[in-house]
């Protein structure tokens, strides 16, 4: 499918992206959430995308009918908003508001998403 260099790139841009993102909403800065969030966005983006590569998944890159995102694209972005979720909700941010947790991770998923639309 995709050369493990091209994933591996991909993802660091995916958390550098998500980081900047997350740099913007005021509550990801308070204690630098941003970069643990950037962190789980690359972890998630490479978990996804080289279990999609080592099995030869050439399916789940078949864009869909009514818009151009494929099944590869969403679980990059869902991948990228799992690993952030658990992370900041089971280990970093236990005392937070729920609605922060997962505002957060949504917008890692979603940069990871957009990413993934556009380069792979």
């Amino acid at each position: 499918m995709f050369a493990v260099r091209d994933i591996i790139l991909f993802a660091v841009l995916a958390g550098v992206l998500a980081v900047g993102a997350l740099a913007a909403w005021p509550w990801s800065r308070r204690p630098k959430r941003f970069v643990l969030g950037g962190l789980t966005t690359t972890l998630g983006f490479l978990a996804w995308n080289l279990t999609l590569n080592a099995t030869d998944a050439r399916g789940f890159n078949v864009d869909a009918p009514v818009i151009p995102l494929s099944w590869a694209d969403a679980g990059s972005g869902v991948m990228a908003f799992v690993v952030t979720v658990l992370v900041f909700g089971l280990l970093t941010e236990k005392r937070e508001p729920a609605g922060q947790v997962v505002g957060g991770a949504a917008i890692a998923g979603l940069v990871a998403m957009l990413l993934d639309l556009f380069v792979l």
